[in-house]
């Protein structure tokens, strides 16, 4: 059992490596969640009334 202590040891370093790059990971996408949800809260607001609507889908000008 003594042979397979650096397998151990080398089998620890390599998940505490791989849990640190998925919490890296995990906290990089909560500060893009939250960067969206700050986003939408502006853009929530109604539009301002100087936009100018569409004309009507069905109705075309007669072609000449």
């Amino acid at each position: 059992m003594p042979d397979n202590w650096g397998f151990v040891a080398a089998a620890y370093g390599l998940a505490a490596v791989v849990f640190g790059g998925y919490w890296r990971r995990l906290v990089r996408k909560e500060r893009e969640l939250t960067a969206l949800r700050a986003d939408r809260a502006n853009r929530s607001r109604p539009p301002s009334g100087t936009a100018h609507p569409r004309p009507d889908a069905g109705w075309r000008a007669p072609l000449q």
